[in-house]
């Protein structure tokens, strides 16, 4: 009968000053194989220092620097990989232990699909990851020994440090090992304390998913359902939240309150490995957050925009076709330390007369450029003439519920 292997991980994490990321510098290459192998042997003696004899076992070091949310993802995907590439590496079905070490082969690292991201900025807490082999019941007993001690004695050696200075060229503040279960509540930990405490929750049900989805329901009117790696997340133009809040006294105020936490909780989940979706309710007065979690789950399923969208539109005034159009007007909506946050289309007949209106809200970054770069193209193929417009600002009606061009329009639908 074929032996059942399991892994466990932890990691090394490096702290560095928030001076050194502060500066969008990216983490240190992988080191080269030897420099791997160096590094591999000094962290295999402060382990078995901490948590006694690892004979029965494998141990796997990649040997770069990675950002938390790259460790931090739903599955471990990590961890499947370098188990898969451990029992791989056997000569045939019976367990060895060995140390294997994984580093870099001039510029490439050689499996891409866990190469460091090395994202500029990344840290201040960076992590080097060990994954220990080994017999399903020996790994359960050491996974055991190593939440028992490496959180009181998880500091590395003066000889891990200098391995690290010297190799990594980096001087960390603080060398210490965890397991995944610590980083997630040091992780947790920090969420709170900065006010994030519904991300947590999010990330928690992507990494511990359970059978039911979990929802997120913020102050602000966001909304977001998360199961297994894919959050979907109900998006709001403006007269669509102003509708859900006809008595907010600083509509605009808080509408921007509410795209700072959609991107930030958007941006958040993403860089931790989640898909993140955006829906549209069919209805506006819908309140997923007061139905079963499950039924507002596979509402938001049917919902949802292609994974490839990159703007959703409000129609104001629709028409056939935009032939006839003579002059197209672009309005950028801009907000205070979010910059653009939509773009009103009002398109003109020779006579005057209003064609087309429509808002356009960017979903991801790029949507800035591509929206404006897109109604130019449409200009071009019409023959109209187009004007950016940039008052620097989010335009609304007098009343304050409708976002509206510039110069202020009449709005043709109300």
């Amino acid at each position: 009968m074929q032996q059942r292997i399991s892994a466990t991980p932890v990691v090394l994490t490096v702290e560095l000053d928030l001076e050194t990321v502060s500066q969008g510098a990216v983490p240190p290459a992988p080191l080269g194989r030897e420099e791997a192998e160096t590094l591999g042997w000094a962290l295999a003696e402060d382990l078995r220092r901490m948590a006694g004899s690892l004979d029965e076992v494998g141990l796997v070091v990649l040997a770069g620097l990675y950002d938390m949310t790259e460790l931090l993802q739903p599955g471990l995907t990590l961890v499947d990989v370098v188990l898969e590439l451990y029992q791989r590496s056997l000569p045939d079905t019976r367990f060895q232990a060995q140390l294997m070490t994984i580093g870099a082969h001039g510029d490439d690292f050689p499996i891409p699909a866990i190469a460091p991201a090395r994202q500029p900025g990344a840290g201040p807490l960076l992590a080097i990851p060990l994954i220990f082999v080994g017999p399903t019941d020996t790994i359960d007993q050491l996974s055991q020994r190593l939440e028992e001690t490496l959180l009181d004695k998880g500091q590395a050696s003066l000889k891990t440090a200098n391995t690290i200075t010297t190799r990594f060229g980096v001087r960390p503040l603080n060398l210490s090992y965890a397991t995944f279960n610590d980083l997630c509540a040091l992780l947790r930990i920090q969420l709170e304390h900065n006010g994030f405490e519904g991300l947590w929750t999010l990330l928690e049900a992507a990494l511990f998913p359970g059978e039911q989805p979990v929802r997120v329901e913020l102050e602000e009117g966001n909304l977001f359902l998360v199961h297994n790696n894919v959050c979907y997340t109900r998006f709001l133009g403006y007269d669509a939240w102003v509708n859900r809040h006809p008595d907010e006294p600083d509509p605009v105020g808080r509408y921007g309150a509410w795209q700072r936490q959609q991107r930030q909780y958007s941006a958040a989940l993403q860089a931790h490995g989640l898909t993140v979706l955006s829906y549209q309710p069919a209805n506006e007065q819908d309140n997923e957050a007061q139905v079963d979690v499950s039924a507002a789950y596979g509402q938001a399923q049917q919902q949802a925009l292609p994974a490839e969208a990159q703007f959703t539109q409000q129609v104001v005034l629709d028409a056939d076709s935009l032939n006839g159009a003579s002059h197209i007007t672009v309005t950028e909506h801009r907000l205070p330390a979010l910059g653009p946050v939509a773009f009103s289309i009002m398109v003109h007949r020779q006579d005057g007369s209003a064609l087309f209106l429509a808002h356009e809200y960017p979903l991801v970054p790029d949507a800035v450029r591509s929206i404006p770069d897109r109604w130019q193209e449409i200009a071009n193929e019409t023959g109209a003439v187009l004007e950016f417009l940039q008052p620097g600002d989010l335009l609304t009606s007098e009343d304050g519920r409708h976002l509206v061009p510039l110069p202020e329009q009449t709005d043709p639908a109300h």
